[in-house]
């Protein structure tokens, strides 16, 4: 190989290797942006906006009855803003 090759290569490898990197962190944002689209709001959940979340509410927006009777934790078959946060936080 000559000295011009030896250089081309190199240049071609740095190229690849910045494009992998680009890639990469493309992928984490584009990820993160997922993760924090898919955290259930309070707002799109709350739909009466009477600051709770009836089970009602909860199924008409796709989750699940087992997953709002876990969050119910004190059974009064509404979800306070502190019992709807726990499934944001198990979301993530």
């Amino acid at each position: 190989m000559n000295y011009s090759s030896t250089l081309q290569n190199k240049a071609a490898q740095s190229i690849a290797l910045v494009s992998m990197l680009l890639i990469g962190a493309t992928g984490i944002v584009q990820a993160d942006s997922i993760t924090k689209e898919d955290t259930p709001s309070w707002v799109t959940y709350d739909t009466n906006n009477d600051n709770f979340v009836s089970l009602e509410e909860a199924t008409t927006k796709q989750m699940p009855t087992q997953v709002f009777k876990e969050l119910d934790a004190n059974h009064d078959g509404k979800l306070s803003k502190d019992e709807f946060a726990k499934e944001s936080r198990q979301t993530k």
